[in-house]
């Protein structure tokens, strides 16, 4: 054997939890919570629910619309729950899933990755709370209804940010 065989240099040494150059989570992770942050803004504003009475009036209302409407007939406790379950809600969980994606695995508390976790199983109520707004606009005398585009990307925000939740989570439980 050559000598310079003898002594070739170690390779250098892994680190204990290699970090995935698409974050925590991988990239289907990054891809799911990316496409929720999109989706988000486009499900709060975009009508929802278009509602018609007799032939002739058709109103479309989005969560922004719905939400206004709450506040400006002072029905406080409605609004609040709208607000703050289907837009304050997302958007402070989608912040929380960002800056869990980029620490470093083994960065961040048990505590915390449980925390996202349970975040993203809450994420149905947004849902939950958009289908409410549906169902009251519904029975409010109103003769039909029917969906809009608003609902289906308000509805596959959540889910993405969900699934996206459960990616970040289950890449940072491997490691603490």
């Amino acid at each position: 054997m050559a000598d310079s065989e003898l002594h070739a240099p170690a390779p250098p040494p892994r680190p204990a939890h290699p970090r995935d150059r698409n974050g925590t989570g991988g990239a289907l992770a990054r891809a799911l919570l990316l496409l929720g942050i999109i989706l988000l803004p486009l499900g709060l504003t975009l009508p929802m629910l278009e509602t018609q009475r007799f032939i002739f009036w058709r109103d479309a209302y989005s969560l922004i619309d719905v939400a206004r409407a709450l506040v400006q007939g002072e029905d406080w406790l409605l609004a609040t729950v709208v607000i703050v379950f289907s837009m304050v809600f997302p958007a402070l969980k989608a912040l929380g899933l960002i800056r869990l994606h980029l620490a470093a695995p083994g960065s961040v508390s048990r505590r915390e990755a449980r925390l996202v976790e349970t975040l993203g199983k809450w994420t149905m109520m947004d849902v939950l709370i958009a289908a409410l707004v549906v169902f009251t606009l519904g029975r409010s005398g109103v003769a039909s209804a029917a969906e809009l585009p608003g609902l289906y990307f308000f509805t596959a925000s959540a889910a993405c940010l969900m699934l996206a939740s459960g990616r970040i989570a289950a890449g940072h439980r491997r490691v603490v």
